[in-house]
């Protein structure tokens, strides 16, 4: 790795002619251009008088006049823990050199003629691995900023799944489920009831006067009453049953786990809350009603889920073939045969 133009070293060497050794090594040794920027102090007090932080590396001498290099390695801790230290010494001095290590230097240089060659290396090592120190934090950094940022990805990309998965299995006109994904969980609710013999209604229910009401009023009232059925469906259903548009004007509820008495009296409720909604608006003289069809697993004995469908459906058909008012609701039976309507 190149070392930059500008290297700053600070040299803590209270005697001038070794300092003045190792400052013409490192302005002559250490491989950069311009050369390696050299400043000279005697002690650690004059050390004091400095900013740390400006360095890029600092070489201490393990003996000064008023402390030590250990003395330094903690000033420097304390005030500029990136930069690396090294800490000469001459062969006396060679027993401090695993307390300074142990105390953070990058080296600890014996003093034994050669310096002139290690120290302009052990400089150049120490300022290499501070940078790749640096670029690895860095990297580390980058690294944790691009995880938040695709953990946020990934909320946003979930959250958006979330929302193509609702809008694939909802009308867009009545917030209820479409027919896609009606036959999706009626068939796999067949399927459980079969393998398990559970109880299971179908309500199919189909809005009366529709068409007049479109010709005579337009199509947004018409929406608007779609909405309607919509919002008093839903509201009357159970988080366990799927209610649907099965198309235009027509609308079911899928009621796994559930008697014919509990279905009777859903369909007896939608009913019920239909009429107190129709009650505020202004129709005119278009009448609107709902004609309701229960089919029951336990009661018609359908073969198939698409059994179970059609004899609501034909429920629903004699309903409205009764005409004995807005409230009808009829459940088919065995043999074809209509139970009395609800009221």
């Amino acid at each position: 790795m190149p070392i930059p133009s500008g290297l700053r070293v600070l040299l803590i060497e209270p005697d001038r002619m070794t300092a003045e050794r190792i400052r013409r090594s490192l302005v002559d040794s250490v491989p950069c251009a311009p050369p390696p920027v050299c400043r000279i102090v005697e002690s650690l007090a004059a050390m004091h008088d400095l900013a740390p932080e400006q360095f890029d590396v600092v070489v201490t001498a393990s003996v000064l006049p008023d402390a030590c290099g250990l003395d330094v390695l903690v000033y420097l801790q304390g005030t500029s823990p990136d930069t690396p230290v090294i800490v000469t010494g001459a062969e006396a001095d060679a027993a401090m050199a695993v307390d300074a290590i142990r105390g953070g230097a990058a080296e600890f240089v014996l003093l034994t003629g050669h310096e002139t060659v290690t120290i302009p290396l052990a400089v150049e090592k120490a300022f290499v691995h501070r940078q790749l120190r640096e670029e690895n934090e860095g990297l580390q950094e980058d690294l944790g900023r691009s995880m938040a940022d695709l953990a946020v990805l990934n909320q946003k990309l979930e959250k958006s799944i979330r929302q193509l998965e609702v809008t694939a299995r909802t009308d867009e006109l009545t917030g209820l489920s479409n027919r896609r994904w009606l036959n999706l969980m009626l068939e796999g609710r067949w399927a459980e009831a079969e393998r398990h013999d559970l109880s299971m209604a179908f309500i199919m229910i189909d809005l009366d006067g529709f068409k007049q009401l479109n010709d005579r009023l337009g199509h947004q009232r018409g929406d608007e009453l779609l909405r309607i059925v919509g919002d008093v469906i839903d509201g009357n259903c159970r988080e366990i049953d799927v209610a649907a548009r099965y198309g235009g004007d027509e609308f079911c509820i899928l009621m796994p786990h559930t008697d014919l008495d509990a279905a009777m009296h859903v369909a007896g409720r939608v009913s019920d809350a239909f009429m107190d909604r129709i009650g505020e608006l202004e129709l005119g003289s278009v009448r609107v009603g709902l004609s309701i069809g229960v089919g029951h697993r336990d009661l018609s004995d359908p073969g198939s889920a698409e059994d179970l469908v059609r004899h609501a459906d034909e429920a629903m058909y004699a309903a409205k073939a009764a005409s004995n008012g807005p409230q009808r609701v009829f459940v088919r039976a065995r043999g074809g045969a209509m139970l009395s309507p609800a009221a």
